[in-house]
């Protein structure tokens, strides 16, 4: 018997599927959230993050309205990519973008996503190889479990949005203590206000260039 149970009404959403939906919306909105700096910083990681965020927002939709194994299957899958991503990301670094192969530091807000991945791919794999039907979404007891997720996953991802900005912003320049850096006479990055129209460059200081 499939693990995800159909009627003649319409779907038979399970606690396990409402779950994972709710998990799934979360995520989402943290990459909608993230998606302009990131195109800010390098096309190609702002299309990455456009492609991830819809594709997770579709795939929970979905999942409550036309639920399949298939479509559990490739939420494991992307999902699982996504996560390598990241992981390649905070390691060895991306191939691509400003910094190719520099690893990137990281913060509250991807560590936080990243989290919420791995229990989407823990709980897409669970349906996948169960073999009996998930309890399904009755009664008002499991309705407010599913609500008090929902509050809770929408006050961490505001949290972690709200805290302040992702690492994509950070790879491998100190761009807080740049000035810092190039007053006391220690290398680092500079920046170089180039007048009121709001431009500016950031430039290496050497050492001894510093202490001439």
């Amino acid at each position: 018997m499939s693990a995800i149970a159909r009627t003649n009404a319409g779907p038979n959403v399970s606690v396990a599927q409402a779950s994972l939906a709710a998990l799934s919306m979360a995520v989402a909105a943290v990459h909608f959230a993230v998606m302009g700096e990131h195109f800010a910083e390098y096309v190609a990681f702002g299309v990455f993050f456009s492609v991830v965020a819809w594709s997770q927002a579709l795939w929970a939709v979905g999942l409550i309205v036309l639920p399949s194994r298939r479509l559990l299957l490739v939420g494991l899958v992307g999902n699982a990519l996504v996560i390598l991503v990241w992981l390649c990301s905070r390691t060895t670094g991306l191939p691509i973008g400003p910094e190719p192969g520099a690893p990137e530091a990281a913060a509250f807000v991807d560590v936080l996503s990243t989290i919420l991945e791995v229990a989407i791919v823990a709980g897409t794999a669970m349906l996948v190889l169960r073999g009996g039907p998930t309890p399904s979404v009755r009664g008002f007891p499991v309705w407010l479990g599913l609500a008090g997720l929902v509050v809770v996953l929408a006050v961490l991802t505001t949290w972690s949005v709200a805290a302040g900005p992702t690492s994509g912003g950070e790879h491998g320049i100190d761009h807080g203590d740049g000035d810092a850096a190039a007053s006391a006479g220690r290398p680092g990055f500079a920046r170089v206000n180039l007048g009121d129209g709001g431009w500016s460059v950031e430039v290496l200081v050497d050492a001894s260039d510093a202490t001439d």
